[in-house]
């Protein structure tokens, strides 16, 4: 925390860390970049300009900085972006929440509130998700960060905004290579170890080039699991890459085609029961594993016109997951405790198309545009298993003698005491623009829209003994098919003043909204609730200012928001434990999000960002048993997220050319979510990490330990009738080292 409170009193404000070009080798040669603070262009706006001129709030992380933070995922450089909660939980079913846009800290029973997309190809799905891919980010681009609804560019899944993951596009004038390994051990845990290659080849020169990623990581675990007698046994495996071609046949067309594949692999879900087992701890009949797979195909052509450039892409994207619960707690009580294990087996997967087309003007003119249309066509497929060896003899014995032979036979067939399925379908089309005139060199006004027409149709259907117990009037099985159709324009109008070359501020108004949809079980007489939930929207109101000081050498950016919510999906649950989604009440978010770059000396460099936010209900809502009061806090939604670095590089002084960095990161408390029957809460704490780095010869050798004070932070939590606290916490102390070889 004292370095937190260094960082931000020298540089008064608290930033993100995408706003300089990074002091980090580059990709390719392992040489330094200049000490400047130049602005990042990106391509998340679907239009290439630099980050800093943008009228809207976007944080940037370069694939250097991600170098320079040893960041392989979500959770190592999402921390530092301002206005961004992770809730970390299962790799693989994590989520981001923006500006505190969400009523849950785990998955929404329906779309998500936050985007994710890499190379703007979706990962999100349109209905409840199938997984949450967390994609490593080794020989990214840049990672981009986009806060506040970002539906006119992006659609239904970026409620509260949008993350998208450019990946490093191949090199066609060169041959590269980088190869990185790491070890590392963790406090109370196991080792882990990872080993990561790519490869650049220019088959023709300037005309055709492959670049190839292959990624293994072996994240060992450091949850104890005293009920299987298994020590360390949450470890996740990470293996997959990808392969990108570019082609140039002539000047001015460039084709590219992209393959991804990675599969996460979680040994046994990493929560901790403090209050059964312990911590470090917890206590199941077997392990909770969970598999999930991500697979993109992406076909892109970017042709350059006299009046602009055309853009085309299409893309196929998979999604999979399987797991496998322990429910005896949770539902051994209701068979008297005589079945035991009782296990929850869970297998889906979405699978999807994505077409785009825009056009966008050449940059630099009076007026800029960009025009565009896209369709994505989505299905997913649920189906989930509740068993228990010798339920149906369980069955037999004690309900035959009720409703006479063969009852039990049917109620618990194979010994499965419940299967639901669930199929959707979503189906989005929409057409998109936005314009911009520039009246001259000092103001500019912008506007936008996207014109929108979203279903999502499903089947559900559930049966088996389990659903007999919970329905009133008592049925064995139920399915239903139901359909939510949206059809809307969601606008988006700015203005920008450069009050000087150094000095910009914009006023920003845009509208978000997300899809309906079926919800998977059925409603009954004693538990009634709609079969179907509606679209929600949100206004998001912002002024913004971007500056910079001393010749360039510090730059901050203030932010404040207003944000109102209406109609809101809320994830809520019945009395015997049915998890169903409908609309109820209002919010409002507001805050402050600002961020600093100083670069005092060119070795010397603070880095900060800061975010205030206030989000809270305007209307009472019940939920389950519970009443959840106006100006309840949204979960999730920490009024305070500080975090602060500082770095320190003689590269131009010593032939080992040694860096070192200190991170620090706080972020306060906040209810872990709606609906639990006592208070539960996450966060309220804050993490030190630090790195230093030495070249010894070509190898770039990087020594490392992350929270260094040994914290055990809740990250995420959960507590529901009938069964334990579970709560997830950040990786206890590691200590590691890091090679990387670039040719």
């Amino acid at each position: 925390m004292r370095l937190m409170v260094l960082v931000a009193a020298v540089s008064l404000s608290l930033i993100d860390p995408s706003m300089a070009q990074d002091i980090a080798p580059s990709q390719e040669s392992g040489q330094k970049s200049p000490e400047t603070l130049e602005q990042v262009e990106v391509t998340a706006t679907k239009l290439p300009q630099p980050a800093r001129t943008i009228a809207g709030s976007i944080s940037v992380v370069s694939g250097a900085k991600v170098d320079e933070l040893g960041a392989q995922s979500f959770e190592d450089y999402l921390t530092g972006v301002p206005g961004v909660v992770f809730n970390a939980g299962l790799p693989g079913l994590s989520t981001a929440v923006i500006r505190g846009v969400s009523t849950t800290t785990t998955l929404d029973q329906g779309q998500g509130t936050t985007g994710y997309f890499l190379n703007e190809v979706p990962l999100t799905d349109p209905n409840f998700a199938v997984a949450i891919p967390d994609i490593d980010t080794f020989d990214v681009d840049n990672i981009a960060v986009m806060r506040g609804p970002q539906g006119t560019l992006f659609g239904s899944a970026s409620l509260g905004g949008a993350i998208n993951y450019q990946a490093a596009v191949p090199d066609l004038t060169g041959f590269h290579a980088h190869l990185q390994g790491t070890f590392s051990s963790t406090a109370h845990g196991a080792d882990s170890n990872s080993g990561k290659g790519m490869v650049n080849v220019p088959l023709v020169i300037d005309k055709l080039a492959v670049r190839a990623v292959f990624i293994y990581r072996d994240d060992g675990g450091y949850i104890n699991n005293i009920g299987t007698g298994i020590k360390d046994a949450n470890s996740t495996q990470i293996r997959g890459g990808r392969a990108e071609v570019l082609w140039t046949p002539v000047e001015g067309t460039k084709v590219s085609y992209l393959y991804l594949k990675q599969i996460e692999d979680t040994a046994d879900d990493p929560y901790q029961e403090p209050v059964l087992a312990g911590p470090l701890e917890k206590t199941t009949l077997f392990p909770e594993p969970y598999i999930f797979t991500t697979i993109i195909n992406n076909l892109r052509l970017d042709q350059d016109l006299s009046f602009g450039t055309l853009t085309a892409t299409a893309s196929y994207h998979q999604k999979a997951r399987t797991s496998v619960n322990d429910e005896t707690t949770a539902y051994g009580p209701l068979f008297g405790d005589q079945l035991r294990p009782i296990d929850l087996s869970d297998a889906s997967h979405s699978n999807g198309t994505t077409f785009e087309v825009r056009l966008t003007s050449p940059s630099g003119e009076r007026f800029t545009y960009l025009v565009g249309a896209m369709r994505d066509l989505t299905r997913e497929y649920f189906l989930g298993l509740i068993g228990a060896p010798g339920a149906q003899q369980y069955a037999t014995a004690v309900y035959d003698p009720i409703f006479g032979p063969g009852f039990g036979a049917s109620a618990a067939p194979n010994d499965i005491l419940y299967r639901d399925t669930l199929g959707v379908e979503g189906d989005e089309r929409a057409v998109f623009g936005e314009g911009t005139y520039h009246f001259d060199d000092r103001w500019a006004v912008t506007l936008g829209g996207r014109l929108f027409d979203s279903q999502i149709i499903g089947a559900t259907s559930a049966t088996g003994l389990l659903e007999y117990l919970a329905t009133d009037p008592k049925v064995l099985s139920f399915s239903y098919a139901s359909a939510e159709r949206s059809r809307g324009f969601t606008p988006k109008a700015s203005l920008t003043r450069n009050v000087t070359p150094d000095v910009m501020v914009y006023a920003l108004v845009d509208k978000g909204f997300r899809n309906g949809g079926p919800n998977v079980n059925p409603p009954s007489t004693s538990n009634p609730f709609p079969p179907t939930y509606a679209p929600d929207t949100l206004w998001n109101y912002e002024l913004g200012t971007r500056t910079n000081w001393f010749d360039r050498r510090l730059q901050l950016e203030v932010t404040t928001f207003y944000i109102d919510w209406t109609n809101i999906q809320v994830r809520l649950g019945t009395a015997s434990g049915l998890a169903y989604a409908t609309n109820l009440g209002e919010a409002t978010n507001y805050g402050v999000e600002s961020s600093a770059l100083w670069h005092p000396i060119p070795a010397l460099s603070f880095q900060s960002s800061f975010t205030y936010l206030n989000a809270t209900l305007r209307q009472p809502f019940h939920s389950g048993t519970n009443v959840e009061p106006a100006g309840a806090v949204l979960p999730g939604a920490s009024k305070w997220n500080v975090s602060g670095s500082v770095s320190y590089q003689l590269r131009s002084l010593s032939l080992l050319q040694p860096s070192i960095l200190l991170a620090d990161r706080f972020i306060s408390g906040a209810p872990a979510g709606f609906g639990f029957v006592a208070p539960l809460s996450q966060g309220n704490f804050n993490v030190l990490d630090s790195r230093i780095s030495a070249y010894i010869k070509a190898v770039e050798a990087t020594v490392f330990v992350n929270n260094i004070t040994d914290r055990h932070g809740v990250t995420n939590a959960s507590y529901y009738p009938g069964t334990p606290i579970e709560q997830y916490i950040i990786r206890p102390r590691t200590v590691g080292v890091t090679l990387d070889y670039r040719y």
